[in-house]
């Protein structure tokens, strides 16, 4: 193999990662930046604004088959050629990414769910909404800003959660942002306090069960691991 660029030295930094050198940082970086504007998340909240906005089938589609499947070709792309710079048996691909990157990510999937929950709050502050349509919506709504909020302050307190936790802030920031603007724009006085309940308890359900499913998922895997052992 004919080597084009300089390694470090094997003998003190042995594993190289493509941030290590300037001649492949520019690729992976470009690889990154498509992979966190085009993820699945990101694809899903445009294709939908695109439906919303479009009022057909059509164009969504196209958005999120043209964003998740060539955004993603793009970025394995920038990332394979990154790789190319080092050899396979010194690459260093446990790494994990800078944390001012995981926080872009999460900012650009951020902004994109900010833009769709404003969206979904304006929609339903029509005339043509009923009062028990909204307060259905906001006790959802309640629940899931608490849920997010309580796994941030959770992952914050916990030093293993923490990286995770503060990748997720402006995730959180945007989902309790809107649903505070949500409660100021669709009630002045009149909230329908039972459909506030039923909301609240419809997430608060499926939440438990979500969190059931992950927690037997958990305890299988475990099981598995330790009966292989």
């Amino acid at each position: 193999m004919e080597e084009t660029v300089t390694l470090p030295d094997a003998a003190t930094h042995y594993l190289v990662h493509p941030l290590d050198l300037p001649e492949a940082r520019d690729r992976f970086r470009n690889g990154w930046l498509v992979g966190a504007c085009t993820s699945l998340p990101v694809a899903t909240l445009v294709a939908a604004i695109v439906g919303y906005l479009s009022l057909n089938w059509f164009g969504p589609v196209m958005v999120f088959l043209a964003l998740s499947i060539f955004g993603a070709l793009a970025a394995r792309w920038f990332s394979d050629r990154a790789w190319d710079y080092i050899p396979r048996r010194r690459q260093d691909r446990d790494r994990p990414l800078p944390r001012l990157w995981e926080l872009g990510s999460a900012a650009v999937l951020a902004l994109v769910l900010g833009a769709a929950l404003l969206l979904i709050v304006f929609r339903l502050d029509n005339p043509d909404v009923p009062i028990p349509v909204r307060s259905y919506t906001f006790g959802g709504c309640a629940v899931a800003a608490l849920l997010v909020l309580g796994d941030a302050v959770f992952g914050l307190i916990r030093p293993s959660g923490r990286r995770r936790a503060l990748a997720g802030l402006p995730g959180v920031a945007v989902v309790v942002f809107a649903t505070v603007l949500a409660y100021a724009q669709w009630f002045d006085d009149a909230v329908s306090k039972p459909d506030v309940f039923w909301g609240a308890l419809t997430l608060a359900a499926a939440a438990i069960l979500v969190g059931a499913a992950r927690l037997w998922d958990r305890r299988r895997t475990t099981a598995a691991v330790a009966a292989a052992e």
